[in-house]
């Protein structure tokens, strides 16, 4: 049963998640690079003695457009990962599941050509004038049940 290839995604479905993971480290080493080359310019500004007084949206302006895209995006890709891996193991263990089930299901080999038909009127699975619904009767009916 553990060999079964409905019981481990396919190979097809392992290489998805794993280009995004790359691609989200990827992105998080570009924001880390980010982040302390920001650092460091802004560092090199103090040094040269622009104020930090009345700079302060300049400068989380400048580690917002630089580096926070960054690790947002990697976010997003990491989650959007580990979400289609576990979407492909549940859609294999439902394959394997369904699978499963319909071969335990027991062969009828009864053979029903011998059967009296059945009426479709009879087939109901519920009865529905119990529930308060009642069939419609069109004109014909009516006229016979008027005559009789």
């Amino acid at each position: 049963m553990e060999n079964s290839p409905f019981a481990k995604p396919s190979k097809k479905g392992i290489i998805l998640p794993i280009i995004f993971y790359i691609l989200a480290v990827a992105l998080l080493i570009t924001a880390i690079v980010s982040l302390v080359a920001c650092h460091q310019n802004i560092a090199m500004q103090l040094d040269q003695g622009v104020p930090v007084k009345g700079n302060e949206l300049a400068i989380v302006n400048l580690y917002l457009t630089s580096c926070a895209q960054y690790f947002a995006l990697a976010a997003v890709v990491t989650f959007c990962g580990i979400r289609l891996r576990r979407l492909l193991m549940t859609k294999a263990d439902m394959a394997g599941t369904n699978l499963l089930c319909a071969s335990n299901d027991p062969f009828d080999t009864e053979d029903t050509s011998d059967s009296q038909p059945i009426d479709s009127e009879e087939d109901d699975d519920c009865d529905l004038e119990a529930l308060g619904f009642r069939e419609r009767v069109t004109s014909e009916e009516d006229a016979r049940v008027d005559n009789v």
